[in-house]
């Protein structure tokens, strides 16, 4: 147990992240949710632990926030992946996925080949479980895109800042996906620059 980790013996409630861009906009997103709570009920009054746990190795707390009583959400990638012609999974697009690699979705839902179907179809009662609650990307619409990451999910649900120009669903999120990958692929490169 780190530092960070040991934090939870002392939180109201816990939110187990994928990375540092939700970090980042977590804050904010409470703030925003808070406006339209009353003020027992906002997060941002409340000691709410967030740990930065590579969500997709979120499962790997689970019995100790279940020791703890604490209630926890836990926000991932959906992590949609398809064989390639070697045989090999490799990530894809949701509309195009076969399964996904997401090892916290995969305990959660007792299935090592769940399908992306299978989690879009999945209702709240499936995605809580005691003081649990697991978060992965949906459509913002119904039959609409869908992202794989926080990125294009986030560039999709974002239409004004984002326009993206396909006429079907498919290219949207065809659009999305590629715009996500080259963001990805920049701040890589920034962060090599940075640290050399």
């Amino acid at each position: 147990m780190t530092l960070t980790r040991c934090d939870l013996f002392f939180a109201d409630k816990a939110v187990l992240i994928e990375g540092t861009t939700e970090r980042l906009l977590l804050p904010r997103m409470i703030k925003i949710i808070d406006q339209w709570q009353p003020d027992g009920k906002k997060l941002g009054n409340q000691y709410v632990s967030v740990m930065e746990v590579g969500g997709a190795y979120a499962h790997i707390f689970f019995d100790l926030l279940e020791f703890l009583e604490l209630r926890a959400l836990v926000i991932t990638d959906i992590d949609t992946v398809t064989r390639n012609a070697a045989g090999r999974y490799e990530a894809c697009q949701v509309r195009h996925g076969q399964r996904t690699s997401n090892a916290c979705i995969k305990k959660w839902f007792d299935k090592p080949e769940v399908e992306p179907a299978h989690l879009l179809a999945a209702d709240d009662a499936s995605k809580t479980v005691g003081k649990l609650r697991l978060a992965f990307q949906q459509p913002e619409a119904d039959e609409g895109p869908c992202g794989r990451s926080f990125e294009d999910a986030f560039m999709l649900a974002n239409a004004t800042l984002y326009p993206f120009s396909g006429a079907s669903v498919e290219e949207r999120e065809a659009q999305a996906w590629s715009e996500a990958k080259d963001v990805k692929e920049r701040s890589k490169n920034n962060l090599r620059k940075f640290v050399i």
